[in-house]
């Protein structure tokens, strides 16, 4: 019998960005926990952390927060999981479809391959629906085997696009 973890997902306030940022320096790349900085191409390998990506890190994730006064396109959240924090999840508007939403998340190396993806992925299932979304979007490298069989075990159909798997699943 597998026990389930126990997984939260906490707003990104100041104390919980530095702690995210010293675990994606630590156990991440940039290319894998953020968007382009200004002046990146998408497609340029980020492998190393610099301050100016540090400072992009931050401010992603200042921008993302929930804020009642002015909502955004997307929020983030941190993952807690076991008492520490483990990753980050996000969910945004997908395609600029208001009956869309995508979910992305990274997770610490030493966190990944432990479930806490799948249990994510409900709960995005979940947020997307109290949003009225009717489809919720993952996206992740054809080369990711554990990433695909994640998507594949929780109901997302998946097409390779051609170096990226885009998962597709319809909410009820």
């Amino acid at each position: 019998m597998t026990s389930q973890m126990m997984v939260d997902l906490v707003p990104v306030d100041e104390d919980v960005l530095e702690d995210l940022l010293a675990l994606a320096v630590a156990e991440a790349q940039p290319g894998e926990v953020m968007p382009p900085t200004s002046g990146e191409s998408a497609t340029e390998p980020r492998t190393t952390w610099t301050e100016p990506r540090k400072g992009a890190f931050r401010e992603y994730h200042r921008r993302c927060r929930v804020n009642r006064h002015a909502p955004v396109h997307e929020v983030t959240w941190a993952i807690k999981a076991r008492g520490r924090i483990v990753g980050a999840a996000r969910l945004a508007l997908a395609d600029g479809d208001p009956e869309g939403r995508e979910v992305g998340l990274w997770l610490g190396e030493s966190y990944r391959g432990q479930g806490i993806s799948g249990e994510v992925a409900y709960w995005a299932i979940a947020a997307a629906r109290t949003m009225d979304a009717k489809r919720l979007v993952a996206r992740t490298t054809a080369s990711n085997p554990m990433a695909r069989r994640s998507l594949e075990r929780i109901g997302f159909e998946l097409v390779d696009t051609g170096g990226e798997l885009v998962g597709t699943i319809a909410l009820p």
